[in-house]
């Protein structure tokens, strides 16, 4: 029987004291479970909207987190430009550079 609070493909070493593969907010522990879950959201949060770059603090914009399968979203919202999207941070970005000439 598979242990319902470990999911594959989550990197274990994100949070200090998560069991390798175990999924940020299952821990057995309710308290420690939110004030982790807490930290991780303060720490990843956009702090600058992506369209005009503008800073999100302090009532200049709200981003609101979900979970959709192993992904983290941002809901994110800028009170500057009125730009509203989702942010899903990433770990590794494989991208090319055009041939030059």
């Amino acid at each position: 029987m598979t242990d319902p609070t470990v999911r594959p493909g989550l990197a274990a070493d994100a949070e200090p004291g998560l069991a390798a593969g175990a999924e940020p907010g299952l821990a057995a522990d309710a308290e420690h479970d939110f004030a982790a879950d807490a930290q991780r959201h303060r720490r990843d949060a956009p702090r600058h909207c992506p369209r005009c770059g503008a800073s999100l603090a302090g009532g200049a914009g709200i981003s609101v987190e979900f979970w959709q399968g192993t992904d983290r979203i941002f809901h994110t919202w800028c009170a500057t430009c009125r730009w509203t999207g989702d942010i899903i941070p990433t770990t590794e970005m494989i991208g090319h550079e055009p041939e030059p000439g």
